[in-house]
């Protein structure tokens, strides 16, 4: 799926929404050997809306900086030009998804949710930034929304495949529609210039595999770390909303487990804080 033939052909195939020119012009000019902070921040600060939204996320809880960032030029010297990328991309792809196609709201509220889970476990376990954890919990399905344009009848391959494990679904989602939604998740994020780990860690985010470092399929650890974190992130938000499906934590937890070096206390001991956290913040 890397080919550049490959890609065309399922740009045109999912109607892949085009990138905004701000993010062209961006990536134009971090591509520079001394981009201009300056510029960037002036770049993101045309669309006042855009502008809010990335100081909302970046003075949130789920970024904890300690401290208030009174503009993007504070959060460019705080995350640096490549996190403060993502989160421009992320947030406007999150606006193009949700324009012309099916209502939304559920999916993400389900993907905030686990980008939140997400940005908590950066900070207890090794391997990733809390603000690059965040976006990759809440875009590592964004596959979803694309597959559900394309295809009127996915929300009941979803249900058939609800008691699934990860691999489950994909194989459902291959058989019935040709492809799945890690990979036009990584065909999404690739086009609109998300960082390479972020389009790595969507495109594997079902591959456990990749966790065993003895595995021929072994990917660098920052990816491998985003993907286990958000396999616990998953399984937290799953026993914090009472679902019934056990999802792809029973395919996932030994390897998680292994990579980050804990025993089954230790992971039995993790997840009850984090549901604890949430309790008392639901209660709140």
């Amino acid at each position: 799926m890397d080919t550049l033939s490959e890609l065309d052909s399922l740009i045109k195939r999912f109607d892949v929404p085009p990138c905004p020119a701000v993010v062209g012009e961006l990536q134009r000019e971090l591509r520079k050997e001394a981009a201009n902070a300056a510029r960037v921040a002036r770049l993101i600060s045309r669309d006042v809306g855009l502008a809010g939204a990335v100081m909302r996320l970046v003075n949130s809880p789920a970024f904890g900086t300690g401290r208030d960032v009174g503009s993007i030029n504070e959060a460019l010297q705080i995350l640096g030009f490549g996190r403060i990328f993502d989160l421009v991309a992320g947030e406007l792809l999150k606006k193009s998804l949700d324009a012309g196609g099916p209502r939304l709201d559920r999916y993400w509220d389900s993907a905030a949710l686990c980008a939140d889970l997400c940005a908590d476990l950066a900070c207890r376990l090794p391997g990733t930034k809390r603000e690059t954890a965040y976006c990759f919990g809440l875009f590592h399905d964004c596959g979803i929304p694309l597959l559900m344009r394309r295809f009127p009848d996915y929300r009941q391959t979803l249900i058939a495949a609800n008691a699934e494990s990860g691999l489950g679904l994909l194989a459902v989602e291959e058989a019935k529609h040709g492809t799945s939604h890690p990979v036009v998740g990584y065909l999404l994020a690739r086009t609109w210039g998300l960082s390479e780990t972020l389009c790595e860690a969507i495109r594997a985010h079902h591959n456990y595999e990749v966790l065993d470092p003895q595995s021929p399929a072994r990917l660098p650890d920052e990816v491998c770390a985003l993907i286990a974190i958000c396999a616990i992130a998953e399984h937290v938000a799953s026993l914090h909303l009472r679902t019934r499906e056990e999802g792809q934590w029973p395919a996932a937890r030994g390897r998680v487990q292994a990579f980050f070096g804990l025993a089954d206390a230790d992971m039995n001991d993790l997840i009850d804080d984090m549901l604890l956290d949430l309790q008392t913040a639901s209660a709140a």
